[in-house]
């Protein structure tokens, strides 16, 4: 949890710093930045160049990171606390007829205190070191691109193909996609395969099913796919798509969930390990200074819940410069929404974030529940200070 006077100096310290003015989201900036020229060195093997290139430290480009952010709970009284310490290291491979390759590490250190989740204090019971030191593995993947742009292969720990979530970035945002709620997990260890033309974009990924840890247990797996418009030239940022995903796949939520079942249900139901299908359509369009996001997502679990989840968002950049966005968000997620009585959790949340400049931004946030199934209706209030900046290892 930050104090006045420690977001204060936060605050003060950014602004005596070099500005440069952001136009586009971080991690927008530093896509940009991973592209790379032709070679014009001989030809090679595939694996020799990637070899070569993948040993070459200009190759790779490493980021730090800094996260403070506290929320406060009208319910409970009280605020939480989420700071961490990070790197980003990105690496772009080239070849002699171009871009062979790309890798992504995301590793943070971090403190968490007191969380809670719609006005409850969140219990160990069901997740573990909520009130301690934890190190955090985000993205870990290496992607050779065997046959660009049709055919390219992800292996390592990377985001879940399904809805909005695979080509956006909520590392440093108070603000999340609704994955999390929709399907259970967001990221994931196995490998991928993606690619597109001018007429569609793909992804198909095969993944363990047990979201940042890597582990077996009761035949844990996930099978997910995403088709979409595809995402290039003026419609960079614009797409529509549809998504799958089924498998078997680690809740650590799901005791709680259980705690609502029947003895007849409970029979049939397996701990944290969820066996479930979800099915969606999602869209991004951008007009003007405005950008609108939405999900839908539905399916079923393994204790027989029919699940329907719907999410929008809407930002929009204010002022000259576009150093002001706003942010709307809507999600709910309606479990057994085919009976009389439904159990629905929904939320509105408004954003306002501040852009110093491409490196440093600060984030204030309100939500309220709008109804619940498990805690309290709650409200809360959020302030996040996040810089991340390039350099040496030990450089900022």
């Amino acid at each position: 949890m930050i104090s006045q006077k420690g977001i204060a100096f936060i605050i003060v310290m950014c602004f005596i710093s070099n500005f440069v003015l952001a136009d586009d989201d971080i991690f927008e900036q530093i896509d940009k930045g991973l592209e790379k020229p032709k070679t014009t060195q001989d030809q090679g093997t595939y694996l020799g160049n990637l070899f070569t290139a993948m040993t070459n430290r200009d190759s790779y480009i490493l980021y730090k990171e800094l996260y403070f952010s506290s929320r406060y709970s009208t319910v409970l009284g009280q605020a939480e606390g989420r700071n961490s310490v990070g790197f980003i290291l990105f690496g772009t491979f080239s070849g002699p007829e171009g871009q062979i390759g790309d890798m992504s590490l995301q590793f943070r250190a971090a403190y968490y205190n007191d969380q809670f989740d719609h006005g409850e204090k969140m219990k160990r019971e069901y997740t573990e070191h909520l009130d301690d030191y934890e190190t955090e593995l985000h993205n870990a993947y290496l992607r050779l691109r065997v046959l660009p742009p049709m055919l390219n292969v992800r292996v390592g720990h990377f985001y879940v193909p399904y809805g909005i979530q695979p080509w956006i970035d909520t590392h440093g945002t108070l603000l999340q996609s609704p994955i999390m709620e929709f399907v259970g997990m967001e990221r994931d260890w196995g490998i991928a395969i993606d690619g597109q033309n001018e007429k569609l974009e793909y992804q198909l990924g095969l993944t363990r099913g047990s979201g940042m840890e890597y582990f077996q247990r009761n035949n844990n797996y996930a099978l997910a796919g995403k088709l979409s418009t595809p995402r290039i030239g003026e419609h960079l940022n614009d797409w529509l798509g549809i998504s799958f995903l089924v498998g078997r796949i680690f809740d650590p939520t799901s005791i709680e969930r259980l705690r609502t079942l029947n003895r007849e249900e409970q029979g049939e139901f397996n701990g944290d390990i969820i066996k479930r299908w979800r099915t969606g359509i999602d869209g991004q369009k951008i007009v003007g200074p405005a950008r609108l996001r939405f999900e839908i997502s539905g399916g079923q679990d393994e204790n027989k819940e029919n699940i329907l989840g719907e999410f929008f968002e809407a930002k929009y950049a204010l002022g000259k410069g576009n150093r002001w966005t706003t942010y709307l968000q809507f999600q709910n997620l309606t479990q057994d929404f085919n009976r009389s009585l439904r159990d629905s959790d929904a939320a509105a949340r408004l954003g306002l974030t501040y852009s110093f400049s491409a490196n440093y931004n600060i984030q204030f946030v309100a939500s309220k529940d709008l109804n619940t199934t498990f805690g309290r209706e709650d409200t809360w209030i959020g302030i996040l200070f996040y810089a991340q900046k390039g350099g040496g290892w030990f450089g900022w």
